[in-house]
Formats: C-alpha cells, structure tokens, sequence
C-alpha cells in the first residue's frame, strides 16, 4: 500500500492567475508520454482552495511508492515447508515410529508425508528455477533451462551415490533419487500448467498400477541403497530400484514432480491460492481416507490382503501399520487400497499430495498474513518465531547430508531423544546464524555456483539482485572441491561397511493369532468379521531386519528426506 507525505509547499509551482482561489500544480516535463508518465514521476493532481485562504500554501499528498526491486526474491512460505519437511525427515529416522502395533504421534504426523513433501517442492524448485512459467524451444531458453537442470540433477544425484556408498547408516538415501527427478523434469518444462495437474493426476492411478504389474513377474527384490557400487556391477538393477522398487520409486513419484511443478507456476503471492492449496490438500486426504477404509474393511480387501500377503506376518503387520518398503507386495491387486505411508500406491499418492498441499497452502497463508499485519507487534513475533525455520528449510541440502552422517555415526547407542534435539537445535540456531551472516549453505552454493559456470541463467530468470558470477571457473573450482570435501569425508568415516554386519542367524517363528491393524492373521477376527484364509508359510526374518526390533523408518523405506 502506498504511504503519503503531507507537504506544507511545493517548490517551483506557482499559482496560476487564470481565476481566484485556484492553484494548477504542474509536473515535470518527462517525455512525449502524457498519460501515465514514467516510474518515479510524481504526478500532481490539481488542488482547490476557498478564495479566502492563502493561496501560496497548499498541502499537496504525494504518492511514495515502494520499490519493486527491494522484494524478496524467495518465498519463505515455501521455505518454511522445507523446513517442516527436514524436522519431519530428522525425527522418523531417530525417534520410533510405531509402538505396540500403532503408530506413534512421530508416524502419524511425519511418516511418509516429510518424503511427500519434499518430492513436491522438487516441482515446485523447477518451476522456480524456470521462471515460472512454460518454457517453449521457439523462445531459444530450452537448452539454457534443461543443461542447469541436468547438472542439478547430475550433482545432487552423485552426492546421493557417494553417501550411499559410504553406507553410514540404515536411513535410504532419497539425493540420487532426487537427482533423477531433475533430469525427467526436463522434458515436462514444455507442457503448460493445466497439462502438469492433469499428467499428475493421471499418473497417480497409472503409475502405481503399471508398476504392480510389472512386479508381479519380477523376483522379491531386495532393498539396497543406490551406490557407485551398485551403478558399476548392476546397473539394470540399480535403474530397477531408482524407478521401481527403490523406497523412493521414481515411476510413481512422478505425480509429486508433475503437481509441484504445476503449483510452482500458480501465484503463490495470492491468498485465493493459499487457501486454495490449503483447502485441496485437507480435501484429498479426507478423500483417500475414506475411499481405503470402504475397500478394505466395507468390501474385505483387508482378509484378501492376510490370505495372501506375500510377507512374513511381522513384516506384514509394518506395512500395514507403519508402511512397505517403498512398493507393496504385488501378490493381490488389493494392496493398491492401502494408504500406509511408503506404499506408492493410488491412494497413499492421493494423501501424501493431500498433506503436501496443505503444509504448503498454511505456510503462504502465515506469508499474506504476516504481509497484510504490518508492523504490528503480533507480526514481529511470528516472523521470528517463523525465520529459524525457514532458514533451516533454504539449507536442506547441507543439513540433510549433516543428518545422514550424524545418524549413522551415533547408531543405536545414542538415546533417540537426545539425538533428534541435538539435531533440531543446530539445524534452527546454525542455520539462521549462517543465513544472516553468509547467505546460502554451503551445498546449495556449490550447486549452484557449478550450474552457473556449466549454464549461466538467462537474464530473463536470474533472481534480482543477483548478479552472473564473474569469476566462473575460480568459483566452480571452489565449488567442487567443497562438494568432495564432503564425498571424501563420508568415505572416511564410514570404514568398512560389512565389520558391523550381524552373522546371527534368526529361526522361523509361526505367528498365530498376531494381530495385524485390527484385525488376527490366522482364522481369528477381521474387523468384526471371521477370516478363513489360510495364512502362507512366511519365511523367517533377514539378519538385516530382525523381526523382533522395531525398524525406524529409515530402515522400513518410510523415510522422508531431501534437499
């Protein structure tokens, strides 16, 4: 809103003499343009006064306007997301997610839905780093927008095949996943936005169906982080795992990268679109609710799912609880109405976007808020109760891989409490102490000094205020070697991988009568109803995943991690 300034005179203005008790008040001449004038140009508008006034005295309100350059180039509302999605992704993978066969409040809150949100504001990145808007091969930026995608994705993916290698711990590395969502989104930077929301929506239902029929003639594939190793000696099974059994799978994980791109293009600086999004999102989890408890307890997909389940009855009770390992079992077409965290089905897609959406429309809507409260006191407070968070969500990159190498040094010893504060603290303190006094972290600036130097932005896209680099290669130099700092160092500390695996052997176990979400595996109760199938023989539980400890959800594939 324009502010105003009461002046008691105005210099080198005179009255006309052209009848009394009248004052034209003339500007400047600024050019052939006599409608509007130019920015800057103060337009006078003409004043009257009764003729028994002084007519060399008027007061005249100048318009003061603000300038445009000044505005933040960032959306802290799209930070603040970020920055719920890194604490959300920091306590699954240090606190319990599950208890007695329920989920914890930590499950409920952030189990598979920190992962969501962070896939959508991959979209929601693209779009910003394409200006937000459809970019076309006629206008001559394609190639300039789809090489920085590529070397975005290139080197957050290695960074993500380096920390898998070092094998620091049991959380599932989700960079090199998210790198190749950056290289697939280099093609949807053509469609229009309407056709982004649709190609979502479609591959919602599409993707998870294609992907459990695809599965059914696969072999049970193991869970395995993706890593230089395993790009070297399989890599069919390493492109296997990125897009299809991986706990992050990429073919579904699409609807996140096609609906964030396409609410990245929205005007995020409107309150229409905050609630919007906010209100979709409650909308669409209400929604996949309702539609998984109709399928599996009104139309008994739940006793189809027990009588052939395709997991061990400990592993079955996890994944209908806290959620499968990325994918779920493709022994009955009835898995595809869970909506547990983690199981890349339709309706898991549905209220992960659902949450995804509305974290994102509350935190725009606390930016209109906070923009339309003005100085008032209310407004200071929130806003530095809100700048820890949001800058701890523009660092996620840096953060995310300080939290892979602590978790995996501290291992089980470290009490789960004190490890996720410990974490949280310096993730909130750190990250607006170095946002204040440096700018960005220094991850993100390594990526993004080396896509400068590969592809500088183009003029029409760059942030404002942010100039081209103009020592490119010294600063892309500087860039690398930071970024293998912290490759070599993860190599350094993880030593051998294989000293601290278990060589204890677990013995089969018949479970009967375990109770699984409500409902006994063996002829006992399904939701009120008497369930007959028999339950199949279940191998008994890997070394890896003792049946008998409780699995964070890093190691449960219900991690929610990015950058």
């Amino acid at each position: 809103m324009a502010r105003t300034a009461a002046l008691p005179r105005v210099e080198g203005l005179a009255p006309s003499t052209a009848a009394p008790g009248t004052v034209h008040l003339r500007r400047p001449v600024a050019g052939p343009r006599t409608g509007h004038g130019h920015r800057g140009t103060t337009v006078l508008p003409e004043q009257r006064h009764p003729a028994a006034g002084p007519p060399d005295a008027p007061t005249v309100r100048l318009p003061v306007l603000r300038d445009a350059g000044a505005s933040r180039s960032r959306v802290r509302g799209i930070d603040a997301a970020r920055g719920l999605a890194l604490l959300g992704m920091i306590a699954v993978h240090t606190l319990p997610t599950a208890e007695n066969g329920e989920l914890t409040t930590v499950g409920l809150l952030a189990g598979g839905t920190s992962a969501a949100l962070f896939g959508l504001l991959v979209g929601v990145s693209v779009a910003l780093l394409t200006g937000r808007r459809q970019v076309t091969v006629a206008a001559g930026s394609f190639g300039t927008h789809a090489l920085r995608l590529a070397v975005r994705g290139l080197t957050v993916g290695v960074l993500g095949l380096a920390l898998g290698e070092a094998a620091l711990g049991d959380v599932d590395i989700i960079l090199t996943y998210y790198g190749v969502l950056f290289l697939l989104a280099i093609p949807l930077i053509l469609l229009p936005t309407r056709a982004l929301f649709a190609l979502g929506a479609v591959l919602a239902v599409v993707a998870p169906i294609t992907s459990h029929l695809v599965r059914t003639g696969m072999p049970p594939a193991e869970l395995i982080d993706p890593s230089f190793t395993a790009l070297v000696t399989d890599p069919a099974g390493l492109l296997t795992t990125l897009f299809l059994t991986g706990a992050y799978p990429i073919w579904p994980w699409l609807t996140y990268l096609c609906v964030g791109m396409a609410v990245g293009r929205c005007s995020l600086a409107t309150t229409r679109t905050a609630a919007v999004l906010a209100a979709s999102g409650v909308a669409l989890v209400a929604a996949a609710a309702a539609v998984s408890h109709l399928a599996l307890v009104t139309a008994g997909g739940l006793g189809r799912i027990l009588a052939d389940p395709g997991l061990p009855a400990q592993e079955l009770q996890a994944a209908l609880v806290e959620g499968p390992n990325g994918v779920t079992p493709a022994t009955t077409w009835w898995w595809l109405a869970v909506d547990t965290a983690h199981s890349s089905t339709p309706l898991d897609l549905a209220r992960t976007v659902g949450t995804s959406l509305a974290v994102l429309g509350a935190m725009l809507l606390v930016d209109r808020a906070l923009a339309r409260g003005g100085s008032a006191s209310w407004v200071r407070v929130v806003d530095a109760a809100r700048s820890p968070l949001a800058a701890a969500g523009s660092m996620t990159l840096t953060f995310y891989t300080l939290h892979v190498v602590v978790t995996g040094l501290a291992g089980e010893a470290a009490a789960p409490w004190a490890l996720y504060l410990l974490q949280v603290v310096f993730a909130l303190v750190v990250g607006l102490l170095w946002q204040r006094f440096v700018g960005r972290g220094p991850l993100e600036a390594g990526v993004s000094t080396l896509t400068d130097v590969v592809a500088p932005a183009p003029a029409s896209s760059r942030s404002a205020g942010r100039p081209a680099p103009t020592r490119p290669w010294r600063a892309g130099l500087v860039a690398a070697l930071v970024l293998a700092a912290i490759v070599a160092g993860g190599f350094a500390v993880a030593g051998d991988p294989a000293a601290g695996t278990s060589s204890s052997s677990a013995t089969s176990e018949q479970v009967d009568g375990a109770e699984v979400d409500g409902a006994a595996v063996d002829g006992a109760e399904v939701d009120g109803q008497e369930s007959d199938a028999p339950v199949a023989d279940q191998p008994a539980p890997s070394d890896e995943q003792d049946a008998t400890v409780p699995q964070d959800e890093g190691s449960s594939g219900t991690a929610g991690e990015d950058d």
